[in-house]
């Protein structure tokens, strides 16, 4: 589930640092095959098309880099047609339509591609995924995780959103989750949950357990969700069946269920008798691949 506010937009400052790192990275000193053969007179337009099957995530990314790199470079690349991020496309459809001057779009080229194609790959990964569990017939949640590349965090996370995956929290600031490092250095789980309470009351707050003797005095500090990691299926529903016999006894709230531990989506057969639990999975960013996508000048 969306532990925190889900990444369902992306706004400049979010990404602005990168997208200038990028530009500056590749064309210090400019382009000097493209704009030393061509002019900014000389006008173009240039289309984005798909070499593969997939979902489309690189329209937002898009616009906020060209408004930065046309800033920068005094360029006026727009857009002119474009599939929404989410949108599923075949192989060989256009999935954008530029235009501007030519130099700037031949420069941009592979700033354009390498976001476009990698978020794009990790939303198609995140929708292959979240049909196989949709096909295991159980309430079957896909987590992301914080795996990501330096810089690049709201952008895959959006691209996990707009591939029908969930968000787990963002950043260590919007959600406690006390691992078996907290647990070990504070004595005990409820040292951890006391502490952290006194000190943010209202942040929702999330324990790790790794073996079924700690879930009692896990789920008497009454956490929002208990994270099974690193269990066999096997241990996973007997941790289960556990949780809802000592909140029954107790009368206490049960939590919502998260596994992890190297989940990938050919393990999620695995869950088919087991109802509404979210699967975390550092896959779905760390293992995505670029998906296959190119642009031609028109």
């Amino acid at each position: 589930m969306h532990y925190t506010n889900p990444v369902k937009d992306l706004d400049k400052k979010d990404v602005e640092t990168l997208i200038l790192l990028a530009i500056q990275e590749d064309a210090p000193n400019g382009d000097v095959t493209s704009e030393s053969i061509f002019s900014k007179e000389d006008l173009a337009d240039a289309q984005l098309i798909a070499k593969t099957n997939g979902i489309f995530c690189g329209k937002r990314i898009t616009e906020i880099l060209l408004d930065i790199f046309n800033d920068f470079a005094n360029y006026h690349i727009k857009i002119l047609n474009s599939y929404e991020d989410g949108k599923s496309f075949q192989e060989k459809e256009i999935l954008m339509e530029l235009k501007g001057e030519l130099p700037g779009l031949l420069r941009i080229e592979r700033i354009l591609l390498n976001f476009v194609q990698y978020l794009s790959g990790i939303s198609t990964l995140t929708y292959q995924t979240v049909k196989k569990a949709k096909e295991v017939g159980a309430e079957i949640y896909i987590l992301d995780t914080r795996k990501t590349l330096p810089g690049y965090r709201k952008l895959a996370k959006y691209a996990v959103y707009r591939g029908g995956g969930f968000n787990h929290r963002i950043n260590l600031s919007e959600m406690a989750m006390i691992k078996d490092n907290h647990i070990a250095a504070a004595k005990s789980i409820k040292n951890a949950v006391e502490k952290i309470r006194s000190k943010h009351p209202e942040i929702p707050i999330e324990i790790e357990v790794d073996t079924v003797d700690q879930l009692e005095e896990a789920l008497s500090t009454k956490p929002k969700v208990i994270l099974l990691d690193n269990m066999n299926i096997q241990q996973i529903k007997h941790a289960i069946e556990k949780i809802h016999q000592i909140c029954l006894e107790k009368k206490l709230p049960i939590p919502f269920i998260e596994i992890s531990g190297g989940w990938k989506p050919d393990d999620l057969h695995l869950l088919k008798d087991i109802k509404n639990v979210g699967v975390s999975m550092g896959f779905l960013t760390h293992s995505a691949k670029f998906l296959d996508i190119s642009m031609e000048i028109v």
